[in-house]
């Protein structure tokens, strides 16, 4: 089970985002970081979160959704964590 995981909120946000995936990976296989791509369009944050998904199968996940605000990419479902802090 992991130690701990961080749901990454991100809406065309490839400017930045590789930034904090890259300091959250340091955590090693005690993390998991899922990348929430609220419907972005403008850039290529879901083929950054795809390729993030990609390279550390065991580390990140990639959700596509819909854009549902600030707030409906923060409420994943926190059921499909596996962590014992959130």
């Amino acid at each position: 089970m992991k130690l701990l995981s961080v749901a990454i909120p991100c809406y065309n946000s490839e400017a930045y985002m590789e930034h904090c995936i890259q300091t959250l990976l340091s955590g090693g296989e005690e993390v998991e970081i899922i990348i929430v791509d609220d419907g972005s369009a403008r850039d290529r944050t879901p083929e950054i979160a795809d390729e993030y998904a990609r390279r550390y199968p065991t580390i990140c996940k990639a959700v596509h959704q819909e854009n549902g605000g600030h707030g409906g990419s923060r409420e994943y479902r926190a059921s499909e964590c596996h962590r014992y802090f959130l």
